[in-house]
């Protein structure tokens, strides 16, 4: 059994670990973990560094339930380093037992073992991934975590956290423009993992954060077009910021200027050469606490209807068949949600729209079956979609 440690966004967490273990089974899901089963354990480590939002996953040592008394001698059955060894205990649920009374009383016991010891909880509270990381606690299988049902006791260990520096790397020093706003690298991994296949398409290319994403992931065939000549210029440049910073598959790669509106027209697609798209356009204006207003709002989604009805309809006449994984703005205006309404009737005419959650959660998506990405104190925000066309 597994455990994954979901992030803010949790049901984005879910979606993309059912897209990539489609066949995983259920045990328990609440809003910060995920327990599963029947997951190929091989497969997991091989994929878990492109999994952005997933915090941290475990796995549990034993089917066994423990008694507090005997969980200090599992633990030093796994101390095998004959120097100081660092450790942490988590506690996951509810529970009677005291989290702090707990350590001070296992690194005692361990004492009388001859066992020298520091566990790294600060200030006795489950640590974070990056300290995690920073202890190097994998390699020694020294982060523990306890979880409390209201029967049994289970202990697990975990196996991976996210690499923080790595995400920083690409989020920072890429070449970027500000004034065009730019989506989130994690957000656009997690767009990419929900359809994953060899190539990737994006025809709104602006910032080219998804397609960088991709060629990092797994993706070796990645095609892009935009109208602007700029932005085709930096996002070559970020091509081989990638390529020179990370280990990549990439194989092909092809930038061409089209406006997205006329995309039928696009050799990349006429060509077949690709088997998906994913994508964001730009979010338009960039907007204010004290900027923003309806007027101001309603004006920039009736711009964007125009351009994504050019865009879905010639899908539909060049019979495109693959997924489409794409984000659209919704604003928040005076603590109230203002939708993209427009584009829920474009999509109900030349989509099918599909579920990103699977059936066995008890979380559900938005009433147009997307899913919402909201950071604090902005004023646009991302509703994601899985389409194919009708």
């Amino acid at each position: 059994m597994f455990a994954f440690e979901l992030w803010r966004e949790y049901r984005l967490s879910i979606a993309e670990i059912y897209a990539l273990f489609p066949e995983m089974e259920i045990i328990y899901v609440d809003e910060k973990i995920l327990l599963v089963d029947n997951i190929n354990e091989d497969w997991l480590i091989k994929i878990t560094p492109k999994m952005w939002w997933t915090i941290k996953i475990i796995k549990c040592l034993s089917d066994k339930s423990y008694d507090l008394s005997e969980i200090n001698d599992l633990m030093i059955s796994l101390f095998t380093d004959e120097r100081k060894t660092n450790y942490a205990v988590n506690f996951y649920w509810k529970t009677k037992a005291n989290q702090k009374d707990f350590l001070l009383k296992s690194k005692k016991y361990f004492a009388k073992s001859w066992l020298s010891t520091r566990f790294v909880n600060q200030d006795f509270q489950n640590i974070k991934s990056y300290l995690v990381a920073k202890e190097k606690l994998i390699e020694t299988k020294t982060d523990f975590n306890i979880f409390f049902t209201p029967l049994d006791t289970f202990v697990w260990s975990t196996i991976f956290v996210q690499d923080i520096d790595s995400y920083a790397k690409r989020d920072f020093w890429k070449t970027r423009d500000m004034q065009v706003g730019m989506l989130p690298p994690k957000l656009a991994q997690m767009m990419i993992n929900i359809w994953w296949w060899k190539s990737i398409y994006d025809p709104f290319c602006w910032l080219w954060t998804i397609l960088l994403e991709s060629i990092i992931s797994w993706n070796n065939e990645v095609y892009w077009s935009d109208i602007s000549e700029d932005m085709i210029k930096s996002t070559k440049k970020n091509i081989d910021f990638i390529k020179d910073e990370f280990n990549t598959d990439l194989k092909t790669s092809e930038v061409i200027k089209l406006d997205a509106k006329d995309i039928a027209n696009s050799p990349i697609l006429n060509n077949n050469k690709i088997d998906s798209i994913v994508t964001e356009w730009y979010l338009w204006e960039i907007f204010w606490k004290h900027s923003i207003d309806i007027d101001k709002v309603k004006n920039q989604r009736l711009i964007l209807a125009n351009i994504y009805t050019s865009f879905f309809s010639w899908l539909k006449k060049v019979w495109f068949t693959w997924n489409i994984v794409i984000s659209f703005p919704f604003w928040e205006i005076k603590w109230k949600y203002n939708y993209f309404e427009e584009i829920y009737d474009i999509l109900n005419k030349y989509c099918q729209t599909q579920n990103l959650l699977p059936n066995w959660t008890s979380f559900t998506p938005s009433k147009s079956w997307s899913l919402l990405y909201k950071r604090p104190n902005q004023t646009v925000w991302r509703e994601i979609f899985k389409l194919k066309i009708k």
